[in-house]
């Protein structure tokens, strides 16, 4: 570097290297290998290790939805039988409906009165039309609905309401046949087309043909009936108004969704279900939890005791001696539960809800869009580390200041990432490994990953220089920090004490200090208050610091306490 810019650039460019020793000591010095073994052995015992056996994670999880069993994604296979195993689709219980009846008369008197509208061309409709009543969503697709048949509902009822019902020109609805409004608009243009390309080929067959006969001539007037027939249909289907048809479907549906909705979410079927899902998944999260601490210690016992084992028989076996340290690694190892005994319990704790949660939350997901197996892993470990925060921020039971409380919940937040990744890595590791041990070995790289992954966010959030100057900085702009610290300390002594105070006995009766409360409201003086007070001081065998009455030892006392 040239003297002049080291002269300008002289004091940044120190600090720059002063802040990389800085970082490279801490990065030194920070426990790698070790935090590296814990992650990556929790991860392995828990998110890849026992999550395969606990749960079956599939697409759109455990409760049927509306959404999803629209895509056909079922649950249960109960609830899809009973689907598949519907009776036949029959079009005259629709149409013979007492409400599709009335509704016609109706509008049949407001079309011959020239007061009917029609929606779907945004026109009055004329005496001398042909007039439909029409299922604005049909009867078949209301038939087929697999979210109106999960809620249980009559298709016939449902379809037969006034919002549902709609009269139209006799070529809208005949060309709309079964269909929904949106692929009717979708092949509509196709629609006009043929009838268009019909029309020019009758046009041209009619001028071709003879008249010269009585039959020729009826073919010709036959083939020109047709021809304005065809001709009336393309300017119908020309008049329709997209936009209008698109708005009366959506005033159609809007009830119709909503009554399905209200119908099945409200219903005892789902709640159970929804019950039932969270409470498997809660117990099945909880067990995870604190099988994978178990499973932890145990391998944590045996890598300490397995050395020592090895070294001992390296030279010459012994059975005597194998079997001593087998009993030692056990009782090693039950040592290490019953120490860490109320730690399996906590992690049960909250892994129980971390699983409720994280069902109810995919649940909730899958009434608006269907979640992927991935998605639902994804949620339930995001779940476990968000309980762990929300305990943290909520109960703080270390009684940590503010500035720790934060570094404690990024780093529980940063796990939750790390195994976020480490769980999209073993999701597309797993098809790839489709060798023998293949799903062990994308489990062992998904739980290096999220171990790795670990490590790096925790030092660089809570480690790295950068990361101690921001901790520092938000530590000076909070000068109460101490002070609050201060005021727990002095909170929790105060417990302590009043704690030890309620145990005390004063001999005090309820009856007793309620007589002598109206003694003292019924006195009329200073002197009558001094009698009372002292009779009771008496009775109770309490000696004072100074003599009743006697002002001068009152304030000898009181000069005496500063």
């Amino acid at each position: 570097m040239p003297d002049l810019m080291r002269g300008r650039l002289g004091p940044l460019f120190q600090t720059s290297v002063f802040m990389g020793v800085i970082m490279h000591a801490a990065a030194t010095e920070y426990p790698w290998a070790d935090e590296l073994e814990k992650t990556v052995i929790n991860s392995l015992a828990t998110s890849f290790g026992l999550d395969f056996l606990l749960f079956k994670d599939k697409v759109g999880g455990e409760v049927n939805t509306i959404n999803n069993v629209r895509q056909g994604i079922w649950a249960t296979e109960a609830e899809k039988q009973r689907y598949e195993q519907r009776e036949e689709y029959n079009s005259d219980p629709y149409h013979q409906h007492e409400n599709y009846i009335a509704t016609g008369q109706q509008d049949k008197l407001a079309h011959q009165a020239g007061e009917l509208h029609d929606p779907y061309r945004n026109s009055t409709m004329q005496a001398t039309e042909q007039r439909n009543l029409d299922h604005v969503i049909s009867a078949k697709e209301i038939h087929d609905d697999a979210g109106r048949v999960l809620a249980g509902l009559d298709g016939v009822e449902l379809a037969n309401q006034s919002s549902n019902l709609q009269s139209t020109h006799e070529t809208v609805n005949k060309s709309k046949k079964q269909s929904s409004i949106n692929s009717y608009l979708d092949r509509l243009p196709n629609l006009i087309s043929t009838h268009e390309a019909s029309l020019s080929k009758d046009q041209a067959r009619l001028e071709s043909m003879p008249r010269e006969t009585a039959e020729q001539q009826h073919k010709a007037r036959v083939l020109e009936d047709q021809i304005r027939k065809t001709s009336g249909k393309i300017s119908e289907l020309k008049a329709i108004d997209p936009e209008q048809m698109r708005k009366r479907d959506a005033d159609a549906r809007a009830p119709y969704e909503q009554q399905i909705n209200h119908s099945y979410y409200t219903s005892s079927t789902f709640l159970k279900q929804t019950a039932t899902a969270s409470g498997i998944a809660g117990l099945n999260m909880g067990t995870r939890q604190m099988l994978g601490l178990i499973m932890a210690e145990v391998w944590f016992e045996l890598r300490a005791q397995l050395p020592l084992l090895l070294e001992r028989l390296k030279n010459k076996f012994d059975l005597e001696a194998f079997l001593d340290s087998v009993n030692a690694s056990l009782k090693g190892i039950w040592a290490r539960v019953q120490a860490r005994f109320h730690d399996f319990l906590i992690a049960f704790k909250d892994g129980v809800f971390s699983g409720i949660l994280a069902s109810a939350t995919t649940t909730l997901f899958n009434i608006f869009a269907a979640t992927q197996k991935m998605a639902v892993k994804i949620i339930r470990e995001i779940w476990g580390q968000l309980v762990k925060a929300i305990k943290l921020i909520i109960f703080n039971p270390g009684k940590l200041g503010f500035v720790d409380l934060c570094k404690a919940v990024v780093s529980v937040l940063s796990v939750g990432v790390a195994t976020v990744v480490g769980s999209i890595a073993y999701t597309h590791l797993l098809p790839l490994c489709s060798f023998p041990f293949g799903g062990e070995l994308a489990a062992f790289a998904s739980a290096l990953v999220t171990g790795v992954l670990t490590l790096g966010l925790n030092y660089f959030m809570l480690h790295s220089a950068m990361a101690l100057t921001l901790w520092t900085f938000v530590e000076s702009i909070m000068p109460h920090a101490g002070t609050v610290r201060e005021f727990q300390d002095i909170n929790a002594e105060l417990d302590n004490y009043l704690s030890a105070l309620s145990q005390q006995e004063f001999n005090l009766d309820i009856d007793e200090l309620a007589l002598f409360t109206q003694e003292l409201l019924s006195c009329n003086d200073e002197l009558q208050i001094n009698h009372i007070l002292k009779k009771e001081l008496d009775k109770r065998d309490v000696t004072l610091p100074f003599e009743m009455g006697n002002s001068g030892s009152t304030r000898s006392w009181l000069a005496s306490l500063v």
